[in-house]
């Protein structure tokens, strides 16, 4: 007769031999943590890899071809001292805001290159004119000129500015920033964006 506390067939006691890994679809509570946590350290060093990654190597692709986010003219940070003639006085009209985009040779850090400004012109009078950038002076959105409501309007936050470029709404903190301009043998030309403006 079988003593019931010997291990034998069917006993309580009776223990098979573990799973080795691999073996069998279970899926342990140790083997489930262990891959939560390397699927967590996984997007945690896409997260650091992928900024950092960029950041090497944005001087190589900025060159080439930069980033327009908001418009086709470059930020007013992007500066040039040359002058630049951007057409005959009487091809504007006295009191017409005109929009026109040149190509300027700008610097961005170390890298100089030629790209296109786009820029606000105002004859003021027969003589004077002024030529501003196309950036709200708050954060940097794009302006166009109103006919309708004779004002640059920002469509980001409600910014708006008269045609001499000072501020008549909105949260711009300055007015319009303007460059140095001249008028050479009829024709208007423009240098660098004036600090501060």
């Amino acid at each position: 007769m079988d003593d019931p506390r010997s291990p034998g067939r069917g006993s309580p006691d009776d223990t098979s031999e573990p799973s080795r890994p691999g073996e069998g679809s279970a899926l342990t509570r140790r083997s489930f943590v262990v891959r939560a946590l390397a699927a967590i350290g996984g997007v945690l060093a896409a997260a650091v890899a992928l900024p950092s990654a960029i950041f090497v190597t944005a001087p190589g692709w900025r060159a080439r071809t930069p980033l327009r986010w908001l418009s086709l003219s470059v930020s007013p940070t992007l500066r040039t001292n040359d002058w630049t003639t951007i057409g005959k006085l009487t091809d504007f009209e006295v009191g017409v805001p005109q929009y026109r985009i040149l190509q300027r040779e700008v610097v961005d850090g170390w890298v100089r290159e030629k790209a296109p400004v786009g820029i606000h012109v105002v004859r003021e009078t027969e003589t004077d004119v002024a030529v501003m950038d196309p950036h709200c002076t708050h954060l940097g959105c794009p302006l166009s000129w109103s006919a309708g409501a004779e004002r640059f309007l920002c469509p980001c936050h409600g910014g708006a500015f008269d045609a001499t470029g000072q501020v008549v709404a909105g949260p711009p903190p300055r007015p319009m920033a303007r460059y140095d301009t001249r008028i050479q043998d009829g024709e208007i030309q423009i240098a660098s964006l004036r600090e501060g403006a």
